[in-house]
């Protein structure tokens, strides 16, 4: 006589640890806590991780226009602005008329803005250090190597990097 109670499990990994078993799975969950330590990390240098990014923008690339910012952030001009008028009030940024183009607002990196960067760069790297504590120099560079292969292939190739994706906007 059966019973008529619920079917038998069906075999197969436990649902618990299925995210052993599943790279995207872990890769997410992974990745969730790894942005809230990054945003601790930058909030605790007074930025978001957004307003980290434009000043890493601006260090990398010197002046950059408001418009091409906003191309190379993914961010709506409105948006933009927002973030660039706490960045200016703070003296992080300056926005000057570009020379060449009265019509374009360039955005400069000041000194103030260089120095926090650096702090917020520093505690990046003390979360990046903790996070991969458990991996030799070695497999953290085949890791690094590993997910820049998964980016570009969600992104169509290398010629995005440094180039925001949608992948990017999860950093606000």
């Amino acid at each position: 006589m059966t019973s008529a109670s619920s079917p038998a499990p069906t075999p197969g990994p436990a649902l618990l640890d299925e995210h052993r078993n599943s790279p995207g799975l872990l890769l997410a969950l992974l990745g969730h806590e790894a942005m809230r330590r990054l945003r601790e990390a930058h909030t605790s240098h007074g930025l978001t991780p957004r307003q980290f990014h434009i000043l890493g923008l601006l260090h990398d690339r010197g002046p950059q226009a408001q418009t091409d910012l906003a191309a190379e952030t993914d961010t709506a001009p409105s948006v933009l602005v927002t973030q660039l008028n706490s960045l200016e009030t703070e003296g992080l940024v300056t926005r000057t008329r570009d020379a060449r183009d009265r019509r374009r607002h360039l955005v400069v990196l000041t000194a103030a803005g260089q120095q926090r960067l650096r702090g917020g760069a520093a505690a990046q790297q003390e979360v990046e250090n903790d996070l991969f504590s458990s991996l030799t120099d070695a497999q953290r560079a085949q890791l690094t190597r590993l997910l820049v292969l998964v980016r570009d292939d969600l992104t169509g190739g290398d010629e995005h990097c440094g180039t925001p994706t949608s992948l990017d906007r999860k950093m606000t």
